[in-house]
C-alpha cells in the first residue's frame, strides 16, 4: 500500500492501518519524504535570467549554466565498482527549495558581481524585462 500524507486525517488512517496488521506476518513499512521537483516556472525564470546575463556579458548561456552549477551546487559522490566518482549535481533533480537557493544565488551574483538586475515575476519591471529577453532565448 502506498499513501500520501497530506493531512492529520491521512496520518491517523495510516496509523490505524498499521495497528490492524497481523503480527504473525512479516511486513516492511517504508516512509519517504516526498520532494517536489523544481517547477517549470522556476526553470523558465532561470533560463531567462541566464539569457539576460549571456546577452549582457557575451558569455554562452550553457557555459553560464555550468558556471553557476559549479559555484552553487554541491558535488555528489557515488561509489562505482569500488571507486568513488564525483559528479556535479544536475538542476533537473533539484526540489523547489534547492532551486530557489540557486535562483537567489544567481540573482545576488548578477547584482553584486555584474551590476545586472534580474527582476522577479512580481517586480513591476518584470513585463518589460520578459518582453525584451524572451525572444533572445
Amino acid at each position: 500500500m502506498k499513501r500520501k500524507l497530506l493531512t492529520e486525517l491521512d496520518r491517523e488512517m495510516v496509523l490505524a492501518q498499521i495497528k490492524r496488521l497481523e503480527l504473525k506476518k512479516f511486513y516492511t513499512v517504508e516512509i519517504t519524504e516526498r520532494r517536489i521537483k523544481r517547477t517549470i516556472s522556476q526553470n523558465g525564470l532561470y533560463w531567462l535570467w541566464l539569457q539576460c546575463i549571456s546577452h549582457e556579458t557575451g558569455n554562452d548561456k550553457d557555459d553560464l549554466h555550468e558556471f553557476f552549477k559549479q559555484k552553487y551546487l554541491a558535488d555528489e559522490t557515488t561509489l562505482v565498482l569500488g571507486k568513488y566518482v564525483v559528479t556535479r549535481k544536475s538542476t533537473t533533480n533539484l526540489n523547489t527549495v534547492q532551486f530557489k537557493y540557486l535562483l537567489d544565488s544567481v540573482q545576488i551574483f548578477a547584482s553584486t558581481e555584474l551590476a545586472i538586475t534580474l527582476p522577479d515575476p512580481e517586480d513591476k519591471r518584470w513585463e518589460d524585462f520578459f518582453d525584451y529577453y524572451k525572444d533572445k532565448i
